[in-house]
């Protein structure tokens, strides 16, 4: 599928940084704007106690429907799982003693609501410290936005450039991928018993890298008008921290002015982008019929 026109809005000052060094801001996500950005609030759909009882009466169930897949989850419990798989072929009565056998367990830590509840926001709490080990470049598919010329780009004083990737150099800014917009910030799994399922006979890399995706490419309904995508990249562990990263100068094809850029500024930033991409495209914003935003080349 081929990449949408995508932009950048800037600040004066975010402008001349960018222009000016040949790099973008690739923000941490601790500073966005939306403070539960690149977070989960919560690992099931449910309530802890509904996700327990799930967790808890459906265990057998999923051995049973997965009963000849050979297991995929860590050495650990592997062998249990395949013990437990030859014991129900052998005898398909032991899933329904086993299954009351657990529910009369009530002090296993395990099947404990308030030690599964302590362990889940302590699992929480983890993946959104690890989160903030990416760096972010968020854009949008709007150039005429409102709402954006006033919020980032310093009430339509700033700028917003167009970046195209130079596919020719691989450039990164191929990776760039499209914000899903939804009610409310989703929970790392979307179904407890899937949940079971993926940990015991799942593709494991493939689901980390579905969880992480979920995280990363998600935003509430309330940010839907920035039509966004993003940039992420993660930091490697023993990477010192950066928070900018160079573009290939003739990546920044269009500059579009704000309607209230003050005239030296104009000019200057005009000057630093033609500087970058001497074929670099400008345009001026203007207001058409009925105050639409527009633009027309200068």
């Amino acid at each position: 599928m081929a990449q949408p026109p995508i932009y950048k809005y800037l600040s004066v000052l975010g402008a001349r940084l960018t222009l000016g060094n040949g790099t973008f801001r690739h923000a941490k996500p601790s500073d966005f704007n939306d403070t539960e950005d690149f977070t989960i609030q919560s690992i099931f759909p449910e309530d802890a106690e509904t996700a327990l009882e799930r967790l808890v009466g459906g265990f057998t169930d999923v051995i049973l429907k997965h009963i000849n897949d050979p297991p995929t989850c860590g050495s650990a419990i592997k062998e249990k799982v395949a013990l437990i798989q030859h014991a129900f072929r052998t005898n398909p009565q032991a899933a329904d003693v086993i299954k009351a056998e657990i529910a009369k367990e009530p002090g296993n830590p395990v099947y404990n609501l308030e030690y599964m509840r302590t362990r889940a926001e302590a699992f929480v709490a983890e993946i959104n410290e690890f989160m903030q080990g990416y760096r972010v470049l968020c854009v949008t598919t709007r150039k005429d936005s409102e709402a954006m010329w006033s919020n980032y780009a310093e009430n339509h004083k700033g700028i917003a450039l167009r970046i195209e990737p130079n596919l020719a150099k691989d450039s990164k800014f191929q990776l760039f991928r499209p914000v899903t917009y939804r009610e409310k910030r989703p929970a790392l799994y979307d179904d407890t018993l899937e949940f079971i399922a993926g940990s015991l006979f799942g593709d494991q890399e493939a689901r980390r890298k579905l969880m992480l995706e979920k995280i990363v490419y998600a935003k509430t309904l309330e940010w839907q008008h920035e039509s966004e995508y993003r940039l992420a990249i993660p930091m490697r562990q023993s990477e010192k921290p950066w928070d900018t990263l160079p573009y290939h100068h003739e990546e920044i094809t269009e500059l579009y002015l704000g309607l209230a850029m003050e005239n030296l500024d104009r000019d200057d930033i005009v000057r630093m982008a033609q500087e970058v991409n001497s074929n670099i495209a400008v345009f001026g914003a203007e207001r058409g019929a009925g105050g639409k935003l527009g633009f027309v080349r200068v």
